[in-house]
C-alpha cells in the first residue's frame, strides 16, 4: 500500500513539474469601456479568446463615459476606451495615464425627420445633443463656429440661430424629435441607425465628415485606448495589444451577425442587430498614438480654439503619447 501511495505521489509530482514549467497562469487585465461603439473597438479580442500575449482580458462596460476616468484612476480598470479629449484633460490634471492608440474616428450623425439641403437650414431649428460638454456638443459647436453660424443653449427655436438642447439619453432625444419639440438630434452609432429604423428618422449629416472638411482628413480622432502605469510600463503587452487590434475593423464587419451576442456576454446592453453597414459607420481603426501625434494634436488644437476646458486648457505634452 505504501509503495502504491509513493508511486501515485511521484506521478502527481511529475504533473506538477510539467504544469509549472509549461503552463503559466495568465495575469488578468481589466478594460473599461462605455457601452456602444467603444465596446466594438475591442471586438476582435472579445471574440478570439479574450487574451493578449500572456495576459487574459476582462471587461467592465459602463452605461456612459462619465465613470470611465474614475475607473482607471481608482485601479478598478487597467485600460480604458475613452474620448481622447477626456484622456488629455485627465493627463493635464496630473493623472498618470498615456494614450496608446486611437480606435474610433467618429460615430456621430445628425438624424431627423426632414432632410437638410444646407447647413443654413439649421437656423431657427432645435438640435438635441446628449450631455452638455460632451463630444456631440463640442463637435456641433465647433462646426457651427467654423461655418459662421450662431447658436444658443435652449429648448425653443430662435430665429436666425441654432438652438441646442441637452438631454441625458438617446431615448429622450428620440422622443423630442418624434414629438416635434426638437427638429434634429446628434446620436452616435449604433443608436443613430436604430432610431432611424424604429422611428423613421433619416441621417441628415455626417458629423465627422463636416469636421474633417474643416480640420483635415482623418482628423476626428474621437476615442482611443488609454493605459495606466502598470500597463504602459509593459512595452511588450502594449505592442501585443495594438497588433491584436490592427484588423479589428474588418474582423468586426466580417462577423457582424455575431456581434450583439458576443458583446452582450461581456456586459453590453445594446440590442441592435448589427450589420456591416452599421459597423462601417462606426469608423473603427487602430492607430498608434506616438506615430500619429500630429493628427491627434490637430484634433486637440481645434478643441483648444473653441472649448479649451474640454482638454484641460492646453495641449498635452510628449509624455501623453505612447
Amino acid at each position: 500500500m505504501k509503495r502504491i501511495s509513493a508511486i501515485i505521489l511521484a506521478i502527481l509530482s511529475c504533473f506538477v513539474l510539467v504544469f509549472a514549467s509549461g503552463c503559466k497562469i495568465k495575469d488578468e487585465v481589466i478594460i473599461a469601456a462605455p457601452d456602444g461603439a467603444p465596446v466594438l473597438a475591442l471586438y476582435s479580442i472579445m471574440d478570439s479568446g479574450n487574451a493578449v500575449g500572456d495576459k487574459t482580458v476582462g471587461y467592465k462596460v459602463y452605461k456612459g463615459a462619465a465613470n470611465i476616468g474614475t475607473a482607471i484612476a481608482s485601479g478598478d480598470a487597467d485600460i480604458a476606451v475613452m474620448p481622447v479629449n477626456l484622456a488629455a484633460k485627465l493627463y493635464n490634471a496630473g493623472q498618470d495615464i498615456k494614450l496608446l492608440s486611437v480606435n474610433i474616428f467618429g460615430v456621430l450623425y445628425m438624424v431627423g425627420k426632414t432632410e437638410l439641403n444646407d447647413m443654413s437650414d439649421l437656423n431657427g431649428k432645435v438640435v438635441v445633443t446628449i450631455g452638455k460638454g460632451g463630444t456631440p456638443d463640442l463637435s456641433l459647436k465647433y462646426i457651427l463656429n467654423a461655418k459662421g453660424f450662431e447658436y444658443v443653449d435652449g429648448e425653443t427655436a430662435v430665429e436666425g440661430k441654432v438652438a441646442i438642447n441637452y438631454v441625458n439619453a438617446t431615448t429622450e432625444a428620440d422622443q423630442l424629435v418624434k414629438s416635434g419639440k426638437a427638429d434634429y438630434a446628434i446620436l452616435g452609432e449604433p443608436a443613430a441607425t436604430d432610431s432611424c429604423n424604429k422611428l423613421g428618422f433619416k441621417i441628415v449629416m455626417d458629423i465627422q465628415k463636416e469636421w474633417n472638411a474643416i480640420v483635415g482628413e482623418n482628423a476626428f480622432t474621437q476615442a482611443g485606448i488609454v493605459v495606466g502605469k502598470k500597463i504602459y510600463s509593459d512595452e511588450k503587452f502594449c505592442n501585443d495589444l495594438v497588433a491584436k487590434l490592427q484588423n479589428n475593423a474588418e474582423y468586426t464587419k466580417e462577423h457582424a451577425a455575431e456581434v450583439k451576442e458576443v458583446i452582450a456576454s461581456k456586459g453590453s446592453a445594446l440590442t441592435v442587430d448589427f450589420t456591416a453597414e452599421i459597423i462601417e459607420r462606426c469608423n473603427l481603426g487602430c492607430k498608434r498614438a506616438s506615430e500619429n501625434k500630429e493628427i491627434i494634436e490637430n484634433y486637440f488644437k481645434a478643441i483648444l480654439e473653441s472649448q479649451p476646458a474640454f482638454i484641460g486648457g492646453k495641449l498635452p505634452d510628449e509624455g501623453f503619447y505612447l
